[in-house]
Formats: C-alpha cells, sequence, structure tokens
C-alpha cells in the first residue's frame, strides 16, 4: 500500500473534504472534483486516489439510492437493467484506469477537471422537450449506459452529470427520477471497479473509509438545506481554485 501522511490533523481534514464531496454532490454534482484533489496533496499518486475515492462515490450512492427507493422514484428492475448494461464497460473502463501510464492518465485527468471546471459557469441551455412519451425508453439509452459505465470505469470525475444528461433525455424528464436511476446505477457499477483497483493494490482504505462517511453525512445534509444562488456560487469558485492548483500540480 503506497504510504501517506499520517498527521493526525489530516482525520478532521478528510473527513471535511468526504462531507463537503457529499454536499456538492447532491447539491450541484462532481464531488470528486473536491476530492481528488485532496486525495492527491495528501500523497497518494492519481491512480490510487481515483481507486479510493471510490469507497465515499460507493457509500454515498448507496445511501441515496436506498432512500430513493423507499420514497417509490425507481422502478427497480429497470433500474438494475440500466446497471447491467454499464458492467461490462465499467470492468474495461476500471481495468484500462489501472494499467494506464500514470503521465498519461494525470494529462487526462488534468483535461477533464479543467473541461469540468469551465463547464460549472457556463451558462445553462434549455433543451428542447422530447417527442417521446415520457418513461419509454429511447433505442440510444442502452448504448448510452454501456458507454457511460467506461468512462465511470475509468474515471468516475463528472459521470453524474453524463447520466443525468442521458437519462433526462433518452428516458424520463421527471428529475427526482433521474437522481433516483443515476444513484441506484452508479451504486451497482461502482462496487466491481472498486474491487479491480484493490486487486492492484490501488486503494487506500483507511483513507478511503473516513472520506466515506463524511461524504454519507454531506449528502444527507445536503437534502435538508436551501442553498441560495450565491452560495452555489462559492462553492463554484472554492472548488475551481483547488482544482486548478492540483492541475498545476499534476502538470510539471
Amino acid at each position: 500500500m503506497q504510504s501517506v501522511s499520517t498527521e493526525w490533523w489530516l482525520l478532521p481534514a478528510l473527513f471535511a473534504a468526504g462531507m463537503g464531496a457529499g454536499f456538492i454532490n447532491v447539491l450541484a454534482g462532481a464531488g470528486s472534483m473536491l476530492t481528488l484533489p485532496v486525495l492527491i496533496f495528501l500523497g497518494l499518486d492519481p491512480i490510487t486516489a481515483n481507486g479510493t475515492n471510490r469507497i465515499s462515490i460507493l457509500l454515498e450512492n448507496l445511501t441515496a439510492a436506498r432512500t430513493f427507493y423507499r420514497h417509490n422514484l425507481v422502478d427497480l428492475k429497470k433500474g438494475m437493467m440500466l446497471a447491467l448494461w454499464t458492467l461490462p464497460g465499467a470492468i474495461l473502463g476500471a481495468i484500462t484506469g489501472v494499467h494506464i501510464g500514470s503521465l498519461w492518465f494525470q494529462r487526462i485527468l488534468v483535461i477533464v477537471l479543467a473541461l469540468s471546471t469551465a463547464t460549472m459557469f457556463f451558462p445553462k441551455i434549455v433543451a428542447g422537450e422530447p417527442t417521446r412519451p415520457d418513461g419509454r425508453a429511447s433505442p440510444w439509452l442502452y448504448p448510452s449506459m454501456l458507454a457511460l459505465g467506461f468512462y465511470g470505469g475509468f474515471m468516475q470525475l463528472g459521470v453524474g452529470f453524463l447520466f443525468i444528461f442521458a437519462l433526462r433525455h433518452l428516458l424520463t424528464k421527471n428529475l427526482a427520477q433521474v437522481n433516483a436511476y443515476k444513484t441506484l446505477i452508479i451504486s451497482i457499477y461502482i462496487l466491481p471497479t472498486l474491487l479491480i483497483f484493490a486487486w492492484m493494490g490501488q486503494v487506500h482504505w483507511g483513507i478511503g473509509v473516513i472520506v466515506g462517511i463524511g461524504g454519507m453525512i454531506g449528502a444527507r445534509l445536503a437534502t435538508r438545506l436551501t442553498v441560495s444562488r450565491r452560495g452555489e456560487l462559492w462553492v463554484k469558485v472554492i472548488m475551481a481554485i483547488i482544482i486548478l492548483l492540483m492541475a498545476a500540480k499534476l502538470w510539471v
């Protein structure tokens, strides 16, 4: 296992980062844009950080999926079918993620972070309403799940936004149901990808569990809080600063 700094003050810092990421995942998505930089600055190499971060993602999405199911927002049979379509891509993506060279992975991560940061400040575009009846799956839905599974297995960063876009346009316009299906799908395919990273020694379990517990609490808090537009802007600005600092560190 990769050695990292074990200063006592890092434990609450990791917990806080996980809680912030869990909160952001519910508030605006892309919580990994916060946890990945923290894990890398802690001393984990990017690939191990990518693997370790999946512990928090698993715990957060399991918690959310369970809540959505209790509120009857997800058809379990349909959700499982969508998740099964992501599995081949996710497994292949994870295998690619653990075998790609660190330099290549760092370059790809920097590009994805830069694009994700930029899109946070783009104006929202209102898409036209689909002519397909709401709730009836588009023929493009399942191939989209396969492709998103590969990206989620490989990188995971920002995949929530992509799932929202795909499910919103190819399955249902109901955003509550979109989030319900998204969390169920991610919670299912993320487990085998986590195991692949762990098998290759690319997971730090102690750090991952601390971040994950914080993430679960942050996700719960976010569902009960109303955040002002200005408050959301501050979250985006802080995230952008952290991400750009980390991208600069990786690129040199």
